[in-house]
Protein backbone atom coordinates (compact mmCIF):
# COMPACT_ATOMS: atom_id res chain seq x y z
CA UNK A 1 0.00 0.00 0.00
CA UNK A 2 1.26 3.18 -0.88
CA UNK A 3 1.61 6.12 1.23
CA UNK A 4 -0.33 9.44 0.16
CA UNK A 5 3.46 11.06 -0.14
CA UNK A 6 4.62 7.69 -2.40
CA UNK A 7 1.39 8.12 -4.16
CA UNK A 8 1.67 12.08 -4.86
CA UNK A 9 5.06 11.52 -5.99
CA UNK A 10 4.34 8.68 -8.36
CA UNK A 11 1.22 10.77 -9.89
CA UNK A 12 3.71 13.65 -10.90
CA UNK A 13 6.29 10.73 -11.99
CA UNK A 14 3.50 9.47 -14.64
CA UNK A 15 2.66 13.29 -15.76
CA UNK A 16 6.60 13.75 -16.22
CA UNK A 17 7.11 10.56 -18.39
CA UNK A 18 4.29 11.63 -20.75
CA UNK A 19 1.39 9.40 -19.14
CA UNK A 20 -0.70 12.36 -18.70
CA UNK A 21 -2.56 14.07 -16.09
CA UNK A 22 -5.74 12.48 -13.79
CA UNK A 23 -4.37 9.55 -12.38
CA UNK A 24 -6.48 8.39 -9.78
CA UNK A 25 -5.00 5.56 -7.24
CA UNK A 26 -7.37 2.70 -6.26
CA UNK A 27 -7.55 -0.43 -5.43
CA UNK A 28 -4.15 -1.08 -5.76
CA UNK A 29 -3.47 0.52 -9.33
CA UNK A 30 -3.10 3.58 -10.82
CA UNK A 31 -5.78 4.44 -12.93
CA UNK A 32 -6.33 6.70 -16.22
CA UNK A 33 -9.94 7.03 -17.52
CA UNK A 34 -9.42 10.20 -19.94
CA UNK A 35 -12.69 11.51 -21.17
CA UNK A 36 -11.74 10.33 -24.93
CA UNK A 37 -10.70 7.27 -25.83
CA UNK A 38 -7.02 7.10 -25.83
CA UNK A 39 -4.71 5.73 -29.10
CA UNK A 40 -3.44 2.38 -27.51
CA UNK A 41 -0.87 2.34 -30.24
CA UNK A 42 0.49 5.53 -29.08
CA UNK A 43 0.85 4.11 -25.36
CA UNK A 44 1.84 0.91 -26.13
CA UNK A 45 4.54 2.48 -28.44
CA UNK A 46 5.52 4.53 -25.01
CA UNK A 47 5.62 2.07 -22.40
CA UNK A 48 7.92 -0.17 -24.21
CA UNK A 49 9.94 3.08 -24.41
CA UNK A 50 9.97 3.29 -20.68
CA UNK A 51 10.29 -0.28 -20.35
CA UNK A 52 7.07 -1.12 -18.94
CA UNK A 53 5.93 -4.61 -19.11
CA UNK A 54 1.91 -5.66 -20.84
CA UNK A 55 -0.22 -7.78 -18.12
CA UNK A 56 -3.49 -8.14 -19.15
CA UNK A 57 -6.48 -6.71 -21.03
CA UNK A 58 -10.10 -6.91 -19.34
CA UNK A 59 -13.48 -6.38 -21.15
CA UNK A 60 -16.49 -5.32 -20.11
CA UNK A 61 -19.71 -4.09 -22.03
CA UNK A 62 -21.29 -1.17 -21.13
CA UNK A 63 -25.02 -0.10 -21.65
CA UNK A 64 -24.13 1.11 -25.20
CA UNK A 65 -23.12 -2.03 -26.45
CA UNK A 66 -19.35 -0.77 -27.05
CA UNK A 67 -17.06 -2.75 -24.53
CA UNK A 68 -14.85 -1.26 -21.98
CA UNK A 69 -11.26 -2.13 -22.27
CA UNK A 70 -8.93 -1.64 -19.41
CA UNK A 71 -5.06 -1.85 -20.81
CA UNK A 72 -2.49 -3.18 -17.53
CA UNK A 73 0.96 -2.23 -17.56
CA UNK A 74 3.65 -2.79 -15.01
CA UNK A 75 5.91 -0.09 -14.37
CA UNK A 76 8.65 -0.48 -11.90
CA UNK A 77 7.03 -2.91 -9.94
CA UNK A 78 3.13 -0.70 -10.09
CA UNK A 79 0.07 -1.61 -11.76
CA UNK A 80 -1.36 0.64 -14.56
CA UNK A 81 -4.71 0.78 -15.80
CA UNK A 82 -5.35 2.34 -19.19
CA UNK A 83 -8.99 2.79 -19.75
CA UNK A 84 -10.66 3.40 -23.52
CA UNK A 85 -13.31 1.56 -25.15
CA UNK A 86 -14.03 0.45 -28.46
CA UNK A 87 -15.91 2.22 -31.44
CA UNK A 88 -18.59 0.14 -33.13
CA UNK A 89 -16.60 -3.39 -31.24
CA UNK A 90 -13.13 -2.09 -33.17
CA UNK A 91 -10.40 -0.96 -31.44
CA UNK A 92 -6.43 -1.37 -32.86
CA UNK A 93 -4.26 -3.67 -32.79
CA UNK A 94 -1.07 -3.80 -30.06
CA UNK A 95 -0.10 -7.67 -30.47
CA UNK A 96 2.05 -6.77 -33.42
CA UNK A 97 4.25 -4.05 -31.06
CA UNK A 98 3.82 -6.34 -27.52
CA UNK A 99 3.62 -10.00 -28.55
CA UNK A 100 2.41 -10.90 -25.45
CA UNK A 101 -1.10 -9.17 -26.51
CA UNK A 102 -1.37 -11.78 -28.86
CA UNK A 103 -3.48 -14.14 -26.59
CA UNK A 104 -4.94 -11.43 -24.61
CA UNK A 105 -6.75 -9.84 -27.97
CA UNK A 106 -7.73 -13.57 -29.16
CA UNK A 107 -9.51 -14.02 -25.54
CA UNK A 108 -11.10 -10.36 -25.81
CA UNK A 109 -12.18 -11.37 -29.62
CA UNK A 110 -13.61 -14.94 -28.69
CA UNK A 111 -15.67 -13.37 -25.66
CA UNK A 112 -16.60 -10.23 -26.65
CA UNK A 113 -16.39 -9.88 -30.16
CA UNK A 114 -13.93 -6.70 -30.22
CA UNK A 115 -12.73 -6.58 -33.81
CA UNK A 116 -8.99 -5.40 -33.31
CA UNK A 117 -7.61 -3.77 -36.85
CA UNK A 118 -4.54 -4.25 -37.93
CA UNK A 119 -4.74 -8.34 -37.41
CA UNK A 120 -5.47 -10.13 -40.14
CA UNK A 121 -6.12 -13.82 -38.54
CA UNK A 122 -7.33 -14.55 -34.74
CA UNK A 123 -6.66 -18.02 -34.10
CA UNK A 124 -8.93 -19.56 -31.99
CA UNK A 125 -7.93 -20.22 -28.17
CA UNK A 126 -11.29 -21.64 -26.66
CA UNK A 127 -13.94 -21.48 -29.77
CA UNK A 128 -13.96 -23.93 -32.22
CA UNK A 129 -13.88 -23.24 -35.92
CA UNK A 130 -17.20 -21.82 -36.90
CA UNK A 131 -17.99 -21.12 -33.48
CA UNK A 132 -20.29 -17.62 -32.96
CA UNK A 133 -17.73 -15.04 -31.40
CA UNK A 134 -18.77 -12.99 -28.34
CA UNK A 135 -21.24 -15.94 -27.14
CA UNK A 136 -19.87 -16.72 -23.91
CA UNK A 137 -19.94 -13.23 -22.26
CA UNK A 138 -21.59 -10.63 -24.15
CA UNK A 139 -24.93 -9.80 -22.85
CA UNK A 140 -27.22 -9.63 -26.10
CA UNK A 141 -26.08 -13.16 -26.68
CA UNK A 142 -26.20 -14.99 -22.98
CA UNK A 143 -29.78 -13.80 -22.05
Amino acid sequence: MESTNQAVGFEVRLAELGLGEGWTWNKGSWWLTPAEPIDVRATATHMVKLEARFVAITAVERPDKEIRLDYQWDLDGRLLSFVTATSQQRIATIADLIPGADWAERETYEYFAVRFTGRETLEPLMTRPGDEVGINLRKEVTQ
